[in-house]
């Protein structure tokens, strides 16, 4: 500090505030990143987890055991299953869908017990009803005569091939499908549609009215012999 005159340095005095000046400086910044840090600390403890995380153990196990559910009317077999994964939810699952999943398993249980359990102990007419059920053309407002025929054919089969108890519903389902048909189309039939209704008349043996049928395409049309024969036969079978 002092030069070999025996006097202060300016220079050095000047350099000796800097080096203090500096080093305060950076102890400054130093303590306040470290009471940012650990502010930043706290405030990661404040943030809301994802929503994987804040899953509650109970939400998990619904969630993993409704993506194996089925859920198909008309299959026994998924039935069977999804009511197995219903008691696990009831078991396993929120207590507050207790009452939900409840009512599936009442409900799954009471279609396994009337309608699947009747099929497999051989009540097999159920079954060819379910099957020609879903063939049905659509029963919207507008439907074709074509519609209409094909509807009543599968009635009278159902009629026929169906459970006892139900075939004079199935009739009269028929019957109602012909009978829109022929309003729609006026009895003016082409030779295939003419010996459709003719068949499903005799099927539901309603012979005076295939017959009524015959003699109106006959006297519409001038049909080919064969088409005569062909319709002749139906009726006299």
């Amino acid at each position: 500090m002092i030069d070999k005159n025996g006097r202060f340095s300016k220079f050095k005095v000047w350099s000796v505030f800097v080096v203090l000046f500096v080093c305060g400086l950076m102890a400054g910044i130093g303590i306040a990143n470290w009471n940012g840090g650990m502010h930043g600390k706290q405030d990661v403890s404040n943030v809301v987890p994802t929503t994987e995380e804040s899953l509650t153990s109970c939400q998990a196990i619904e969630s993993v055991l409704e993506s194996r559910l089925y859920n198909r009317e008309n299959d026994c077999a998924a039935n069977k299953d999804d009511l197995e994964v219903y008691k696990k939810l009831m078991a396993y699952g929120c207590p507050e869908n207790n009452e939900r999943y409840a009512q599936a398993v009442k409900n799954l249980t009471a279609v396994l017990a009337i309608a699947c359990d009747e099929v497999q102990s051989g009540k097999t007419c159920l079954q060819i009803e379910r099957d020609l059920q879903v063939r049905l053309p659509s029963n919207y407002v507008g439907a074709s005569a074509q519609d209409r025929i094909d509807r009543a054919k599968i009635y009278a089969v159902m009629a026929e091939r169906g459970c006892p108890e139900n075939s004079s519903n199935y009739v009269e389902l028929a019957k109602q499908e012909l009978e829109i048909a022929r309003a729609v189309q006026d009895d003016k039939f082409n030779e295939d549609d003419t010996i459709e209704v003719v068949e499903t008349y005799k099927r539901l043996k309603m012979q005076k009215d295939a017959e009524e049928i015959f003699n109106k395409a006959k006297k519409l049309t001038n049909p080919a012999i064969d088409f005569i024969m062909q319709v002749e036969k139906i009726i006299n079978e």
